[in-house]
């Protein structure tokens, strides 16, 4: 048997905490808010930001996440209550940091490698948010 979706979720925010944390940020975890909108916080030179944690699919060279919530059938996306997505690869052991203000409002793609149709324009490279390792695990 597979795991509960509450474990998928505390893994991905576990490993987003220390991706932050080795990456020179203070991480802040929520004591008693465990269904928030925001998973944690960290602090850098420019101040707080909010950070709801996300989990993904590899689907060949592509890193496909949700970009909001899904409760009770309700879709609902994170614009003004987090400042950043931040989204473990189990696949790959790598965590990316997006700014929600820039993401679609239902769904998201990382790009590991170009596009078969051969477009550029409008993608989003998983390089330009990976925290910390420099290279995938494949």
């Amino acid at each position: 048997m597979g795991e509960s979706p509450s474990a998928i979720g505390t893994r991905a925010e576990v490993e987003i905490a220390a991706a932050l944390t080795r990456a020179g940020k203070q991480v802040y975890l929520p004591l008693c808010a465990s269904d928030g909108r925001v998973d944690s916080i960290f602090a850098d030179e420019s101040g707080l930001h909010r950070v709801q944690c996300k989990t993904s699919r590899l689907l060949g060279d592509v890193i496909a996440f949700s970009t909001c919530s899904n409760t009770g059938g309700v879709r609902k996306d994170y614009q003004g209550q987090a400042d950043y997505l931040g989204v473990y690869s189990r696949d790959l052991d790598q965590v990316f940091l997006l700014p929600v203000d820039e993401l679609p409002s239902r769904g998201c793609h990382l790009r590991l490698g170009p596009a078969r149709n051969a477009q550029h324009k409008g993608l989003r490279w998983a390089g330009d948010y990976l925290i910390g390792r420099s290279s995938p695990k494949r």
